[in-house]
């Protein structure tokens, strides 16, 4: 008997979720770490970090359609509104969930007088990143619960394949 892999989907698209938060947490808490960096190798200040998520954007708009479609399927009242409905052999593996990248944010830089400083300017003004603490330790929270419930995800689908495989 061979598995189907389509029952494996599930995995992957979590991981992916998965993944996308790990990027997420690892930016909210460089951002935070590097909160009073002056200076970075470039010499400027250091720049903030976000997470982009972004939706495949022709695959996006495939996998759009193909929900719509499954909606209006599932309104039927036939018994056998689904028979022949492969979703699996519709999306490949790059549509299973958004990509994920670093990037620099405009510089926001937050100036403080500190003449004493040895990165202070003429007037006596240090630039250093404009970093809110508190905004990313919510970001970093937020991840922490999406992560948590991808693997949620993973271990109801691995109860579910075991409990199948008991009948």
């Amino acid at each position: 008997m061979a598995s189907d892999p389509r029952i494996f989907s599930v995995f992957r698209t979590a991981a992916r979720g998965m993944e996308a938060q790990r990027i997420a947490l690892g930016a909210a808490s460089e951002n935070i770490a590097n909160a009073s960096t002056t200076r970075t190798a470039e010499g400027a200040p250091y720049a903030l970090k976000r997470a982009v998520h972004e939706a495949l954007g022709e695959r996006a708009v495939r996998f759009s359609s193909l929900l719509s479609r499954m909606r209006s399927q599932m309104d039927v009242t036939d018994a056998q509104h689904l028979q022949g409905l492969s979703l699996r052999r519709q999306l490949p593996d790059e549509a299973l969930g958004p990509t994920t990248e670093v990037v620099e944010e405009a510089q926001a830089i937050r100036l403080e007088f500190d003449p004493a400083h040895p990165h202070a300017n003429a007037e006596g003004y240090v630039e250093y990143p404009d970093v809110n603490i508190v905004e990313e330790m919510a970001r970093m929270m937020s991840a922490n619960r999406i992560y948590e419930a991808n693997l949620s995800t993973v271990q109801a689908a691995k109860e579910m394949i075991k409990r199948t495989l008991e009948i």
